[in-house]
């Protein structure tokens, strides 16, 4: 019996370069940004970008690279045609941009397309295609480098073209992707044209501090770089000053791509944990360096996603080279253009970091400057006595450890990590959810447990993700956790993990309340040996004046110890 019946189809060419269209370019700022890292490909110094309706009616991207060979111009929107790669391993080895062979092939399959170029000691040559026919070649006249140019894109998918936003948001993303680019491609010269009109101009060889001046439009930023076996970094940060409500002012880059990266972002915002608060970032952008070979750019159609090799190592080193630069600063060089570190004179170390307090902020403070006694009970106060108003003086740090306060006639020697670990307490025990920085992991960790910590796990499951973890069963007595708390990253995991679990129960047992809050309030707390700037300092005493109980830690312990100058001076025999 004769069966004609099929449900397999192949695609036509036409049909399956729209759908990698698809991919690879959603919307006009994806056509800009492949034309402008083709652009870099091909070893160009100067970019014109120009733009009509949001790109939506026109893109046309110029470079003086180096041109393509006439043989080969009809092969540029070929799919899978690319002069980056030759097999599967070259895209671990890859010093280019694009490497796929597909980006030309999808854009000029939904757009009037052209391409002009001209490559040094041969003639000159233009390619047109429209909406994926047949491309026509002839000569041109032109100079030496390459012109391409899109127009009515998605005129040919309407159904596409009605999911983009107006044209001036459109327009908004090819500014912001063209700023961004240029922000760790600062080598290079770059001219964004609108609607016929210059919109603006980077010149070429510009360093990365002024160039970002330029663009963040901000003089409170500070450039740093710094080196770790294959890995490194060069950015520009804002001073704790600058702090913006979106994190979206987190530029970064791996050897010039844009990228987006949970991991690296929290990186930066964990440096800032302390100076800045809660909900607010800072302006950085980060270009980091790293081997080829050390990461997988093949995870995302628009290249927008990196795999590392080692994840950990790389948050670790963008973590401490912002903080290390950080740690630099004083909060009086903040108010210098330059930005340049206070010398270590004596002066600069005697001399202390005043501080005055709003009344209208101090929430719940107790008679911190007139106790005799800190070791009071560990039950919370509801009503404190409030001190309007206040000057005391952050002399320094003792064994990087301990901070001290003076006021009047006393002195007060402040604990830092469970002072710290009081402020978070309080914090997480006063909110219904608790938001803290968390890194989904590229490759989850699996990890076995035993039967009373898997069920001291599950029995804190709701706490514990609130604090960034994200687990589930594996089957038996195995967990794979997809997610961690930034906090652990760089330390070793998996005893981190056992710890919590071990401290969690160990408190339940002894009938405290809220364990959980008080083992990730301990582990997420600055710790003993952790050196602190005035900066820090002068925001951690604050913080601890608001709260409820700033005498003892959630275990009990005493967090102030306060002397008199007398009593000093009698030692002294004075």
């Amino acid at each position: 019996m004769l069966n004609n019946s099929s449900e397999i189809f192949q695609l036509s060419g036409d049909v399956s370069n729209k759908i990698a269209a698809g991919e690879v370019v959603e919307r006009p700022v994806n056509v800009v940004k492949e034309l402008v890292e083709n652009a870099v490909d091909a070893s160009a110094e100067k970019i014109t970008v120009e733009i009509a309706e949001g790109g939506l009616n026109l893109i046309k991207v110029m470079d003086d690279g180096k041109g393509i060979f006439p043989e080969d111009i009809e092969k540029t929107i070929d799919r899978f045609a690319t002069s980056k790669i030759r097999d599967i391993n070259d895209v671990y080895e890859l010093s280019s941009f694009g490497f796929r062979g597909e980006a030309l092939a999808a854009i000029s399959s939904v757009c009037d397309f052209s391409l002009v170029s001209k490559r040094k000691g041969y003639d000159c040559l233009e390619l047109k295609s429209s909406f994926g026919g047949q491309p026509v070649v002839k000569p041109a006249a032109g100079i030496e480098g390459t012109i391409v140019t899109v127009k009515n894109l998605f005129g040919n998918l309407p159904a596409r073209r009605k999911f983009l936003k107006s044209s001036s948001a459109e327009q908004r993303e090819i500014v912001k992707f063209i700023r961004h680019f240029m922000l760790t491609n600062y080598h290079l010269s770059l001219r964004l044209i609108v609607d016929e009109k210059e919109f603006f101009l980077f010149p070429k060889n510009e360093s990365m501090l002024d160039r970002a001046r330029k663009i963040f439009k901000e003089k409170k930023i500070v450039h740093l770089t710094n080196k770790y076996e294959n890995l490194k970094i060069e950015a520009v940060i804002s001073t704790p000053e600058v702090q913006k409500f979106r994190r979206d002012s987190i530029v970064l880059s791996v050897n010039g791509r844009v990228i987006k990266d949970n991991m690296l972002t929290q990186a930066v915002i964990q440096a800032y944990k302390r100076l800045i608060p809660e909900g607010k970032f800072p302006l950085a952008a980060i270009r980091l360096d790293i081997s080829p070979s050390y990461m997988d750019v093949n995870v995302h159609p628009a290249k927008l996603f990196v795999k590392f090799l080692n994840s950990g190592e790389i948050f670790s080193f963008v973590y401490d080279s912002i903080l290390e630069k950080l740690e630099s600063l004083t909060p009086h060089s903040y108010d210098s253009d330059n930005y340049t570190n206070l010398s270590d004179t004596d002066e600069n170390r005697i001399k202390s970091f005043q501080y005055s307090y709003n009344p209208e902020e101090q929430v719940s403070v107790s008679d911190f400057l007139t106790a005799a006694d800190t070791s009071v009970s560990s039950d919370e106060s509801d009503n404190m006595e409030e001190v309007y108003g206040y000057d005391f003086r952050i002399i320094g740090q003792l064994f990087n450890t301990v901070i001290i306060c003076e006021f009047d006639d006393f002195f007060y020697l402040i604990d830092q990590h469970i002072a710290h670990e009081r402020i978070l307490y309080e914090k997480y025990k006063s909110e219904s959810s608790v938001d803290t920085a968390s890194v989904v992991l590229s490759e989850p960790l699996v990890m076995n447990l035993g039967e009373e910590e898997l069920e001291i796990l599950n029995n804190n499951k709701h706490v514990l993700c609130d604090f960034g973890f994200d687990f589930e069963s594996f089957g038996g007595e195995t967990v794979k956790f997809n997610k961690l708390p930034s906090e652990i990253l760089n330390k070793d995991v998996v005893s981190e993990i056992k710890t919590i679990l071990e401290e969690t129960s160990r408190l339940s047992r002894k009938g405290l309340k809220d364990s959980s809050l008080v083992v990730m309030s301990c582990k997420s707390a600055i710790k003993a040996g952790e050196k602190l700037s005035r900066y820090e300092m002068s925001h951690l005493v604050n913080e601890l004046l608001k709260t409820k109980n700033p005498f003892t830690c959630p275990h009990g312990r005493p967090i102030i110890v306060k002397q008199s100058k007398e009593e000093l001076f009698k030692n002294f025999h004075r």
